[in-house]
């Protein structure tokens, strides 16, 4: 497996092209090019659980995110790495996320404001989403196991995150 680095518009364009949940961007390139791929699909299943394994693993082990002591930006940087895995999928599990009385995400800050008193909402960093962030770290934890759970990925990583959420 192979790293590339491409454009934020060629990236929402791919990510825009997934056909189901789970599809992987090798996947959408080879159907897209008309590429056969010359392994079977039992094979083509792991790059994508090695994908998001690399993905949360680079983040859990960075100097930006082992060093940050905050709960709020480690909370905002988590949110940004699973923006950046799938936006398709992070705007469906966002949209459908809210409290009995409050929204979590939205696309704008006022949003936020005017679902709820002290909402502090935040940016996160790299994204159209702002976040609410005068939430307790159980309900932080909450957000992003249930925004993780809807994006379809493991229980395990979903285990992962949340014992490296913690300082």
């Amino acid at each position: 497996m192979k790293t590339i680095e491409i454009d934020e518009e060629l990236y929402q364009f791919i990510a825009g092209q997934t056909k189901h949940i789970g599809e992987d961007a090798s996947s959408i390139l080879r159907r897209l090019l008309n590429f056969k791929q010359a392994v079977s699909n039992k094979t083509n299943q792991a790059p994508h659980k090695e994908h998001h394994y690399s993905l949360f693993d680079d983040l859990l082990q960075s100097d930006t995110f082992t060093n940050e002591k905050s709960i709020i930006s480690r909370f905002i940087l988590l949110l940004g790495a699973l923006y950046n895995y799938n936006p398709a999928l992070f705007s469906i599990a966002a949209t459908s996320l809210h409290g009995s009385k409050r929204q979590y995400l939205a696309k704008d800050k006022q949003s936020l404001e005017t679902s709820g008193k002290n909402t502090k909402p935040r940016e996160i960093i790299g994204t159209p989403y702002w976040v609410i962030s005068n939430t307790n770290t159980a309900r932080k934890l909450l957000i992003i196991e249930s925004i993780m759970s809807d994006m379809g990925i493991s229980e395990n990583m979903i285990n992962q995150v949340t014992l490296a959420f913690l300082p």
